[in-house]
C-alpha cells in the first residue's frame, strides 16, 4: 500500500468517524429535550406529592447530567476528529480546503448579538433540561418543608440551573 492509500484509508476512516459522532450529537439533542419536557409536562399535571416530585426530579437530573457529560467528551473526540480530517485534507492537497480544512469558522451573530455555535446550541439545550429536572426537585422540596408556593421556588431553581448550566457548557467549550 502506497502512502498516498494509506493516506486516503485513513481519511476515510476519520470521515466515518466524524459522521458517527456528529450523528450520536443530534440524537441527544432531539431525545433530551423531547423526554425531558414530556416527562415534566406529566409528572406536573395533577398533584404528585413532594416525593414524587423530588424522586422524579433526581432521577432526570442525574440521567441528563451523565448524559451532558457523555456529550462533552463527545464532542471533544468530534473535535479531535474533524481537526484531524481536515490536516489529512491538507496532505491530499484538496482543493478549496476540503471539507473539514475549509470550513468557515464560528462567529455569526444572531440578531447582532448572540454568537451562534455549535457549543451555544448545546449549551441551551441542556440548560433547560438541567433547568426542568431542577424545577421539579425544588417544587417538591419547597413543598415538602411547606414553603408558600412552591411552584415558584421550582420556577426560580430552573432559571438558575439553567443559567448555570449555560454559562459552564459555553466556558468549558471555550476552554478546549
Amino acid at each position: 500500500m502506497t502512502e498516498d492509500e494509506k493516506t486516503r484509508l485513513d481519511y476515510d476512516t476519520t470521515v466515518k468517524g466524524v459522521l458517527a459522532l456528529a450523528d450520536i450529537r443530534f440524537r441527544l439533542l432531539a431525545f433530551v429535550p423531547t423526554i425531558s419536557a414530556a416527562a415534566i409536562a406529566i409528572v406536573s399535571r395533577g398533584r404528585p406529592t413532594a416525593a414524587e416530585l423530588m424522586a422524579v426530579g433526581a432521577v432526570g437530573l442525574v440521567a441528563t447530567l451523565g448524559i451532558l457529560m457523555y456529550e462533552l467528551r463527545n464532542t471533544q473526540l468530534y473535535d479531535s476528529a474533524v481537526a484531524r480530517a481536515g490536516r489529512l485534507e491538507a496532505t491530499l492537497g484538496l482543493e478549496g480546503g476540503g471539507l473539514f480544512g475549509g470550513r468557515p469558522r464560528e462567529g455569526f451573530r444572531a440578531f447582532g448579538t448572540f454568537e451562534l455555535s455549535h457549543d451555544r446550541g448545546l449549551g441551551l439545550v441542556y440548560a433547560a433540561a438541567l433547568g426542568g429536572w431542577s424545577y421539579l426537585v425544588a417544587w417538591g422540596f419547597a413543598a415538602a418543608v411547606h414553603l408558600t408556593h412552591p411552584k415558584a421556588w421550582g420556577g426560580g431553581a430552573a432559571i438558575v440551573v439553567a443559567l448555570v448550566v449555560l454559562a459552564d457548557v459555553t466556558r468549558l467549550r471555550a476552554s478546549a
